[in-house]
């Protein structure tokens, strides 16, 4: 560890010497060094971190020891565009998979092209995708039936992404997609399934559908169909389970989502 950085002699004694070449510097700019340059000094004029520069002159043994006529990298400064304050805040989470583009993506969830790219700036390339990349599906264009209803689920703990149902009010069916749900062990070792529920509360009423496997990595599904209706249902709510024999959720809450008239 070098502390100082350029104290009140920053420049050494002139002597006879081979100054080492400085290292490759994609992206960023050779400088030379010129009477009473320090590292720290070099660093604050051109607005970069100190480790930064030193990090980018590993040739330089001490950086407190630099000398005039010496050139040394100025690496570049990336400032990576900021995220989004909220990502994905009306649609849901995707996992990118092998084989899929955003065409066929944004065709599986009735989404036009145009409107999945702009959902994600994040995506320098949109003809490029990496598996296991997280995207944002946003709402589908498609008017839904009479009686069906879209309801986005948000996460309720930390690392699950997220999913999607369609509640058919007066038919009693639901539709469920899940994305990234950890394995119910890892949030408590009792736990061994996933359910969804469709939730009246007032009622104390619900109806469950066990999640399965969709044979696709992260991502889990659901469906179910029973009598009546779920016209005075109030949310959907996915929850980890230690046991098939019940009739109402006990479990965690990890995915929840209004059913709005």
């Amino acid at each position: 560890m070098y502390p100082s950085y350029g104290g009140p002699n920053p420049m050494a004694p002139m002597m006879s010497l081979q100054v080492p070449e400085p290292p490759a510097c994609p992206g960023g700019t050779i400088y030379t060094i010129r009477p009473g340059d320090t590292m720290f000094r070099i660093a604050n004029r051109y607005g970069i971190e100190l480790q930064a520069l030193i990090r980018a002159n590993p040739q330089i043994p001490n950086p407190n020891v630099i000398y005039v006529g010496q050139r040394i990298c100025i690496p570049a400064v990336v400032t990576p565009p900021p995220p989004p304050a909220v990502f994905c805040p009306d649609g849901t989470i995707y996992i990118v998979q092998r084989g899929d583009t955003m065409f066929n993506i944004a065709r599986r969830f009735g989404v036009t092209l145009q409107r999945l790219i702009e959902a994600n700036p994040q995506i320098p390339d949109p003809n490029v995708l990496d598996i296991g990349q997280r995207i944002c599906v946003p709402a589908p264009d498609i008017p839904l039936p009479e009686g069906i209803r879209r309801v986005i689920l948000r996460p309720e703990r930390t690392g699950v992404l997220g999913g999607m149902a369609f509640v058919s009010l007066p038919g009693a069916i639901l539709w469920i997609s899940t994305f990234g749900l950890p394995a119910p062990a890892t949030i408590d070792p009792k736990l061994k399934c996933y359910y969804a529920w469709v939730v009246d509360r007032d009622r104390d009423r619900y109806y469950r559908v066990e999640l399965k496997d969709s044979g696709v990595s992260d991502i889990m599904v659901g469906y179910g169909k029973t009598t009546g209706s779920f016209v005075s249902y109030d949310e959907v709510i996915v929850t980890a389970e230690a046991t098939i024999s019940i009739d109402k959720p006990t479990g965690p809450v990890v995915l929840r989502g209004t059913i709005i008239p």
